[in-house]
């Protein structure tokens, strides 16, 4: 069932290479149709009260491909499904003004079934190869335009990712002679005392991956491939696949070393220094950023490193904070990058100067912009806030010394910032003044604004339940500790 769950995406994209109207209700059927299986078969398996597992292919003899959902694989596969879903109806009314459509939609589809093939696998060799191969297929989708930005922007976007795929690879052969075995199991497979290179081994593998969640300094990559890639790609790109990298940090140290083997050493103080410096790094930028997408990949830096935060805690209330924070930026980011898309579409706003009147002509659309803002900052009630306050939480009861009160000082400085640069613009779409230009309300199709509303109240209607939310966080953690 799990190699279906990840045929299904794949043999989709294989075909979209070879349909000739990409905007027939017809295909646009078949895509919905897909997907909607996708996510129904990812809910079964999620709810069906135990883990789905599939017999190993033996590579060679020390070396496996296997698949299995536990529910650290549940809760990712069914956020980026639920995320490709609400995606596919913009894109049928966003492709409109894009050349090569049905080359878009492949790759599209062929990222889905990676990124879902590396919440899956059930050892490192496994998750390594859907991993480089996520990298692969969507730099297409960065390079789509085919301009010269996007061929920069596309090309940073691999050269720090395969550099920080070789980064893991040195660490997973060192791993391997460690650990004797580079399976999955909750809570670690080490025992005994770390080597002397283990833990720069283990440094290198979070660092690799981290590249892909843009943790400094190999962040570089997000403010040249967002502002190039079409909107649906930098909103998948943003929420879902740079997260991939954030799997792999949580696979490697809760499910291979084991959080107690690192707790304590220069190890763990060197990963939460270089996420506290890339929050503040990725808040202060945008804060002097004036391109809107751009603006966007800064808070993308900022905002997946509070989930490295959390993971490099190396506790259990640390790793709440973290799924919870990667499930709400999932939500916010993916919606603004769309509000982002659609602003750009419908009214060629490429800045954030010209938001100055926008939400007269754009209600719904800079509506939703807004709400998703007030999560991403943080403010009550908003999913955001309880993501931040359990991470902040986390810190002062986990950590020791000075970085204790540095850490949830950080995240409320970059909290401060994230306002700073997302607030004003939407106060000048509302309340832009008498002098504000007189114009027309434009029309706002509801393919574009469907899919913005949901994930706007999904922001809202999540954090006004928050015990809930954070009990299936503490389940998914329980099983791993």
């Amino acid at each position: 069932m799990l190699f279906v769950i990840i045929l299904l995406p794949l043999l989709l994209g294989i075909a979209c290479f070879f349909l000739k109207n990409a905007f027939s209700k017809a295909h646009t059927a078949l895509l919905l149709t897909v997907q909607t299986v996708i996510v129904a078969l990812l809910a079964m398996a999620a709810f069906s009260g135990g883990a789905w597992s599939t017999a190993a292919i033996a590579l060679t003899d020390s070396l496996t491909f296997a698949l299995k959902l536990d529910g650290l694989g549940a809760l990712f596969c069914l956020l980026a499904s639920v995320c490709w879903l609400l995606t596919v109806p913009y894109c049928t009314v966003y492709l409109h003004h894009e050349e090569n459509v049905p080359r878009f939609y492949g790759f599209f589809f062929l990222t889905e079934a990676m990124v879902l093939g590396t919440a899956l696998a059930a050892d490192l060799v496994t998750l390594y190869i859907f991993y480089e191969m996520t990298t692969l297929l969507s730099a297409p989708l960065v390079l789509h335009s085919q301009s010269k930005k996007a061929l920069s922007g596309a090309s940073k976007y691999l050269y720090y990712s395969i550099g920080g795929a070789f980064l893991v690879l040195f660490g997973m052969a060192a791993l391997q002679h460690s650990c004797g075995t580079l399976t999955f199991t909750a809570g670690g497979v080490l025992r005994g005392e770390l080597t002397a290179v283990l833990p720069a081994a283990v440094f290198c593998i979070v660092l690799g991956f981290g590249s892909k969640a843009g943790l400094y300094p190999l962040h570089n990559w997000l403010p040249s491939a967002h502002p190039v890639a079409p909107a649906p790609a930098s909103a998948l790109l943003s929420g879902i696949i740079a997260k991939v990298g954030v799997i792999g940090i949580i696979r490697t140290v809760y499910f291979l070393v084991g959080a107690e083997q690192i707790r304590g050493t220069w190890v763990q103080y060197a990963w939460l220094t270089l996420g506290m410096l890339t929050v503040f790094l990725g808040s202060f930028m945008g804060c002097t950023e004036k391109g809107l997408k751009k603006r966007l990949a800064y808070s993308s830096i900022s905002q997946i490193s509070y989930i490295l935060l959390g993971i490099f805690v190396l506790t259990p209330a640390g790793l709440v904070g973290a799924l919870l924070q990667l499930v709400f930026h999932a939500i916010a980011k993916v919606g603004m990058f769309l509000t982002a898309g659609s602003a750009i579409y419908l009214d060629d706003v490429t800045t954030m100067d010209r938001f100055r009147g926008l939400g007269r002509r754009m209600p719904v659309t800079i509506g939703c912009f807004a709400l998703l803002s007030l999560s991403l900052v943080g403010i009550p009630p908003f999913g955001g806030f309880h993501s931040k306050w359990h991470l902040a939480l986390a810190g002062l009861e986990s950590l020791y010394g000075a970085v204790r009160y540095i850490m949830p000082a950080v995240l409320l400085l970059s909290a401060l910032m994230t306002a700073g640069y997302l607030f004003p613009p939407v106060m000048q779409a509302f309340f832009s003044g008498e002098d504000a230009p007189k114009t027309e309300r434009i029309r706002e199709p509801l393919a574009l604004i469907v899919p913005l509303v949901i994930l706007s109240l999904a922001g809202l209607i999540l954090g006004l339940f928050p015990d809930a939310v954070a009990a299936v966080m503490q389940s998914i953690v329980s099983a791993i500790y």
